[in-house]
């Protein structure tokens, strides 16, 4: 879709922006989504990146996916980081 093409919001608070396009790479885990979760998920990710020949580009960023009333086995997180292309 196109910021042309997306259909009306018919919800005054959502607004629409062009997001530019990017590359970047995710590590999934499940349980709770701490900060040390985050930390000790990062330094994996990180990792894996060097082993790859990858360099992070920016800030990480961490995805929850569930409510906090999901039991923990059950919920989702990433960690997210930009590459370069």
């Amino acid at each position: 879709m196109t910021a042309a093409t997306v259909p009306v919001p018919t919800n005054p608070d959502v607004r629409i922006r062009v997001v530019p396009t990017q590359v970047a790479a995710a590590l999934r885990f499940s349980g709770r989504g701490s900060k040390d979760a985050f930390a000790r998920r990062l330094r994996d990710l990180e990792s894996a990146l060097a082993s790859a020949g990858l360099s992070p580009v920016g800030s990480p960023r961490f995805a929850r996916f569930d409510p906090p009333y999901a039991p923990w086995f059950l919920r989702r997180n990433e960690v997210v980081v930009e590459i370069e292309a």
